[in-house]
C-alpha cells in the first residue's frame, strides 16, 4: 500500500508531551532531507514553508498537528493487524506493542497529523506546516504560534480528530469557521465525498485551532485522521481513513486555493497568553 511505510516510521517515533525531542528531530530531518525550508522556535514548535518558485500577493494553506502524544516512552514495534472501523469493517491497521508485546498506544493522536502534514508537503507546490509541541495539556506550543510565520496564512487545516466522520466547529468556545461562507461550502462538499455524508460537526475539547483562532483573523478547520480508541494503550490506527483525510485535506487545499477566508479573532475567556 503506497506510503505505509512512511506511515509506520512516523507512528514509530516515541513521543509524550515535554518529551519530544525525538519527534521533532524526526520532522526536521525530514524536512532537511526533502530541502524544505524551515525553522524551530524556543519553544520546539516546528515551522516550514514550501515554495515551488514565484508566490508572490497570495496567501499560503497551511496545515497543523502537534509532536506530543499521552503515551509513555517506550520501545515501539508496529503491527498489522485487522481491526474495526467507525462501520465495524475489518480494515489493514496499525498496533504499537513494546519489546514484551505489551500494548503501548501507537500515539496516532496526532501522529497521524504529523504523517498527514509531511505527506502533503512532499506532494504540494506551496504550503505551510507547523508541528506544534505539548498539545495535550492544553496547547502550549499553539498558545506560542509565531505571528510572523502566520502573518500571509489564508486559513489552517488541521488533522486531529479521532476515526472518519468527525469534524470540529465549535473548540473550546471558539467558531473555527461561519457557515454562511464559500469556506464551509468548499469544505463540506469535500467531507460529504470524503465521510460518505456521515460527517457531523461538533463541539470539540481544545486542540491547537482553537489556540489559532484566539490569535487570528482565519478561517480554520479539523476533521478526522484514522485514530481509534486514543489515548488507550490499545489505540489503533485504520490505514485507509488515515489515507483518506490526507486526501480530503489535499482536495481542500486544491478547491481552497491560495487566498484568505476570514474569520474574526475568537476572544474565548478560557485562553490565556502565556
Amino acid at each position: 500500500m503506497q506510503d505505509l511505510q512512511f506511515l509506520k516510521d512516523v507512528l514509530s517515533v516515541p513521543t509524550k508531551t515535554y518529551q519530544e525531542e525525538r519527534m521533532v528531530q524526526y520532522i526536521v530531518d525530514w524536512l532537511k532531507n526533502e530541502k524544505i525550508e524551515h525553522y524551530v522556535d524556543e519553544h520546539m514548535n516546528v515551522y516550514a514553508t514550501k515554495q515551488s518558485g514565484d508566490f508572490t500577493d497570495q496567501f499560503y494553506p497551511c496545515v497543523v498537528s502537534h509532536t506530543d502524544t499521552v503515551h509513555n516512552i517506550d520501545t515501539i514495534n508496529i503491527r498489522e493487524e485487522m481491526k474495526p472501523n467507525s462501520k465495524g469493517e475489518l480494515k489493514l491497521s496499525l498496533k504499537a506493542y513494546n519489546d514484551l508485546g505489551r500494548p503501548t498506544g501507537i500515539g496516532g493522536d496526532d501522529k497521524c497529523g504529523v504523517f498527514a502534514c509531511l505527506k502533503l508537503l512532499k506532494e504540494l507546490p506551496y504550503l505551510k506546516a507547523a508541528f506544534f509541541v505539548s498539545e495535550e495539556t492544553g496547547c502550549h506550543g499553539s498558545k506560542r504560534a509565531d505571528e510572523r510565520f502566520f502573518s500571509d496564512v489564508g486559513y489552517v487545516i488541521q488533522f486531529d480528530a479521532p476515526e472518519d466522520w468527525m469534524v470540529t466547529e465549535n473548540c473550546y468556545g471558539a467558531r473555527l469557521f461561519d457557515r454562511e461562507t464559500e469556506f464551509f461550502q468548499k469544505c463540506d462538499q469535500i467531507l460529504t465525498e470524503g465521510m460518505e455524508s456521515r460527517q457531523k460537526y461538533m463541539t470539540h475539547p481544545y486542540t491547537d485551532v482553537y489556540a489559532l483562532k484566539t490569535k487570528f483573523n482565519f478561517a480554520c478547520i479539523n476533521f478526522s485522521i484514522g485514530y481509534y480508541d486514543y489515548h488507550s494503550p490499545n489505540e489503533y490506527v485504520v490505514v485507509e481513513d488515515t489515507y483518506k483525510g490526507v486526501e480530503m485535506g489535499r482536495k481542500m487545499i486544491q478547491e481552497l486555493g491560495y487566498k484568505k477566508y476570514y474569520k474574526s479573532v475568537e476572544k474565548s475567556a478560557r485562553f490565556k497568553y502565556w
